[in-house]
């Protein structure tokens, strides 16, 4: 005979296991076996049972402590002749549940009852909780021997929960765990989230205040919104009961610009869910143009209602009048003009959004009076600075209250009196009173350049014309005696005047950073003298650059200043040769150097001839001279010939010759 097939291993509640089998084929049966240890690694299976009825479909361990611990077991069959023991057919064992508290959640884990496959399994395991204290529920199913209860209950609770594990045979027995539980459970999964429904905008008052409405959540216990507005960053503004689903954000600045919402959802538990796609609401601009008795309207796109946005519709009121339809744009296009104004009339304008579902989503409400702004104030040229060679700065002060002004041109022209044409046009500032443009190309060093700005209203008319801003052009001569002459024009024209220019020196490219002398303003212009004797050991490329220094009594109550271009000279090399020299090293006149100045020192050399044209000596240092030797011996008293040749720092060659006389 065979051992029977064991289906299932049930632990029941006190801890007892009862076994459930298909009995074998009938044969000369004496009884069936029923072995048991708590681990066969260690402890031999010893018999516990012996069933003698053959019609026995199961046995039950009793006191065997399986919710303590797994229990293992083996089922044989004893039969004659000779009361042989058949094989069993497996190890089988109890299912042993663990149940460990994983940052507040419930991990569970179990074993299978026996290590070969049992054909009759469903293979499905079904988790039961008991919560709260005798109330079991069914939780899930699974095919894995895991499992993660996320925990829905608040509070830490000391009286823990508790878990069993079933399986069931489709011969009608079901295989069922210990029961094993763990305490200081709490809920921290976040509520399902439902999308924002719209945000729209509150005209009602002239409050332009956004509004958000929201889909519920499926969690049952998701009882509040948290509301947040940003783009780049989110910030929360308010917390507020899921229901009735509505909310008007009181500090909404939805008139002047977009702003953008999401929300997450809060559970009894504190636990919040991520936050939704953003909404924002649409900001309409109008802007009337008086020239052409026009209104402008652009507005941004709604972006991500359910379902989509598919028109937007234009309305208008004029004169406090009732809104109508004054025309419906397709959902790429989000800008119209309205024509045909009327002079000293008010006009109100609203676009809402529309989907197919009859959603709706409410811009701000833009008006305005068609007519003329009150003109600018002021419109002062501060100043023209030159910033490199073929560019020049040019920074105006204008006045942003006048809302009249719509643009500025900014004009040039060579010299002061020359013609003016227009260089840029430039909107007016935002946040500030300050228009700035770099005009580009330019030729600084050869001419001097005049500019002013002109306010222009929203019909092109020149409404305000500034003063005028004249550069500087600064001019660098080379005089005798190691002198530079430096000559530059007034620089026009500061309200506050011209206290004082600063002139900066650069040699062989290395600004003093300095001023080298500062100079009082003429009416002729500027002049200065700089000498550079002190500067023979370099190369002798001089740059100079004239700073004019604003006076105070400036109305705006600027100090600016304006900085000419760079001129620069090279300065030709100086070369000065002794015509005798008495080597006798008494270290009086011993050496017979020339004092070079203003040089490239790698184009230098200095050769020595006698009077057969044979060199005595040579050298490519500046700082070496000859001791009146040829190889370490003294050379005879006469004249001997020189060549000196070296390149200016402008690259030309330059080279002197003569004759010294060697007396000793």
């Amino acid at each position: 005979m065979v051992s029977p097939d064991v289906k299932c291993v049930t632990v029941l509640p006190n801890g007892d296991v009862t076994l459930t089998w298909i009995i074998p084929p009938s044969g000369n049966f004496v009884s069936y076996h029923v072995d048991t240890s708590s681990n066969p690694a260690i402890i031999p299976f010893t018999l516990y049972s012996t069933v003698t009825p053959y019609a026995s479909i199961g046995a039950t361990h009793f006191g065997a402590n399986a919710n303590a611990k797994r229990m293992y077991y083996r089922v044989e069959t004893e039969y004659n002749p000779g009361n042989l023991i058949s094989l069993p057919k497996d190890t089988f064992s109890t299912m042993f549940l663990t149940v460990a508290n994983i940052s507040g959640d419930a991990f569970l884990t179990w074993n299978k009852i026996s290590n070969q496959p049992i054909p009759t399994s469903s293979g499905w395991y079904k988790i039961y909780r008991e919560y709260p204290l005798g109330n079991w529920a069914l939780r899930d199913s699974t095919q894995s021997f895991s499992y993660n209860d996320i925990i829905d209950v608040c509070s830490q609770l000391t009286d823990g929960i508790s878990y069993r594990v079933e399986i069931s045979d489709n011969t009608g027995c079901t295989s069922v765990s210990n029961i094993a539980g763990a305490t200081g459970f709490t809920d921290i999964t976040p509520p399902t989230l439902a999308p924002i429904d719209t945000v729209s905008v509150d005209t009602s008052g002239n409050q332009n205040r956004a509004t958000i409405s929201w889909e519920q959540s499926p969690s049952p216990d998701a009882d509040s919104i948290v509301i947040y507005t940003g783009g780049s960053t989110w910030n929360a503004i308010d917390t507020v009961p899921v229901l009735p689903a509505f909310y008007t954000y009181t500090a909404s600045v939805a008139g002047t610009v977009s702003e953008m919402f999401r929300i997450a959802f809060l559970d009894s538990c504190g636990n919040i869910s991520p936050m939704g796609t953003p909404h924002k609401t649409i900001y309409l601009s109008a802007t009337f143009d008086i020239c052409a008795a026009t209104a402008s309207l652009k507005w941004n796109k709604y972006i991500n209602m359910s379902a989509a946005v598919t028109q937007y519709q234009l309305f208008t009121s004029v004169n406090a009048g009732p809104f109508t339809l004054l025309a419906t744009n397709s959902v790429s296009d989000t800008d119209y003009v309205d024509t045909g104004l009327a002079l000293g009339s008010s006009y109100c304008y609203i676009i809402r959004a529309a989907n197919i579902n009859g959603k709706t989503s409410s811009s701000n409400k833009a008006c305005f009076i068609a007519s003329v702004s009150q003109p600018p104030q002021f419109n002062y040229n501060r100043f023209a600075t030159v910033l490199s060679d073929n560019s020049i700065q040019i920074t105006a002060h204008v006045d942003t209250a006048g809302l009249s002004a719509r643009t500025y041109n900014l004009l040039r022209a060579t010299g002061t009196s020359g013609n003016f044409s227009i260089l840029t046009n430039l909107a007016p500032p935002v946040g500030t009173t300050t228009l700035t443009y770099i005009d580009t190309p330019v030729a600084a060093s050869a001419n001097r350049y005049s500019y002013k700005w002109e306010a222009l209203d929203s019909c092109a008319h020149i409404i305000m014309t500034s003063n005028l801003s004249a550069t500087m052009l600064l001019k660098a001569s080379i005089t005798p005696n190691l002198n530079i002459t430096l000559t530059w024009n007034n620089y026009g024209n500061f309200l506050g005047n011209v206290d004082h220019y600063e002139i900066y020196q650069a040699v062989d490219g290395v600004w003093n950073t300095s001023p080298i002398g500062t100079v009082p303003p003429a009416a002729s212009g500027g002049t200065y003298t700089d000498d550079v004797s002190f500067f023979m050991s370099s190369k002798g490329v001089f740059s100079y650059k004239v700073v004019a220094i604003e006076g105070s009594g400036n109305p705006f109550l600027f100090a600016d200043s304006s900085v000419s271009n760079i001129a620069k000279v090279y300065e030709y090399p100086k070369i000065y040769v002794p015509n005798a020299f008495t080597p006798n090293e008494d270290n009086l006149n011993d050496i017979f150097i020339p004092i070079i100045g203003f040089i490239e020192p790698g184009g230098y050399t200095f050769t020595i001839f006698d009077n057969t044209g044979t060199p005595v000596m040579h050298t490519n240092n500046p700082a070496e001279g000859w001791d009146g030797k040829k190889k370490g011996h003294n050379c005879p008293e006469g004249a001997y010939m020189y060549l000196i040749q070296c390149k200016a720092s402008n690259g030309d060659d330059s080279q002197i010759s003569g004759t010294v006389s060697l007396i000793r």
